[in-house]
């Protein structure tokens, strides 16, 4: 193999494997989640949401979705951030993973997600406490 496909191929070969140790929390439309990979501090992981899982607060106007999916997440019970799992396409609403980066140190990931619509209506996954839970490994 010549130097100059080694140059080419070994930076693809190295983001490859990083980005298939990426952990992924999959929410299907219906029943448990599911974890593939180890969740750590200080490391990406993806979310993926079906988006069935919230079926109400779908408004649309003139024929366009006009919701939204986002996942609220915090670490040790700090301050909630969030991250959009939907996408416009068109004029439809179609899901898009999200990834999300735990700080170095943290110890506990704590999720939910929220539906809205501009019709002013709010639906939460779970829709009480307590929040989807995890622990990250150091």
């Amino acid at each position: 193999m010549s130097s100059r496909l080694c140059a080419f191929v070994l930076p693809l070969l190295i983001a490859t494997s990083a980005a298939a140790q990426t952990p992924v929390i999959s929410f299907p439309v219906s029943g448990p989640y599911t974890v593939t990979g180890t969740l750590r501090a200080g490391q990406p992981l993806t979310v993926q949401y079906a988006l069935d899982r919230l079926k109400t607060c779908r408004a649309t106007y003139s024929g366009m979705d006009t919701w939204f999916i986002t996942v609220e997440y915090r670490f040790d019970y700090g301050t909630f951030q969030s991250a959009y799992v939907t996408t416009q396409s068109t004029y439809r609403r179609e899901p898009v993973p999200a990834t999300i980066t735990a700080p170095v140190g943290a110890r506990t990931l704590e999720m939910r997600f929220k539906n809205w619509d501009r019709g002013s209506c709010v639906a939460y996954d779970p829709s009480s406490w307590p929040i989807y839970t995890f622990t990250l490994q150091p």
